[in-house]
């Protein structure tokens, strides 16, 4: 994960000094800071908590919450498309 965490600063700071036209020894929170954009993490916590808010909006009955391995079962056998049966 931190890989990939990395690989998401390094493109977010080439886009901060693409915008501001900065050069590029230029310290990275300075940059973000003027160009307006919030950090990575934070940005990806704002999607998690909004796609789990979107999930918890279905209908009790909709396909895709009957696929998510977050929300409780409503049937006695799990659904055999589910996303954390198809991950194993």
């Amino acid at each position: 994960m931190s890989y990939h965490m990395k690989t998401l600063n390094k493109m977010q700071r080439r886009a901060a000094i693409w915008i501001l036209g900065a050069f590029k020894m230029s310290p990275s929170e300075g940059i973000k800071a003027i160009v307006g954009i919030i950090p990575i993490k934070f940005h990806l916590q704002k999607l998690a908590e909004r796609s789990l808010i979107w999930s918890f909006k279905l209908l009790a009955n909709h396909i895709i919450r009957d696929l998510m391995d977050d929300l409780p079962h409503q049937s006695k056998e799990p659904n055999p498309h589910a996303v954390g049966l198809l991950t194993n």
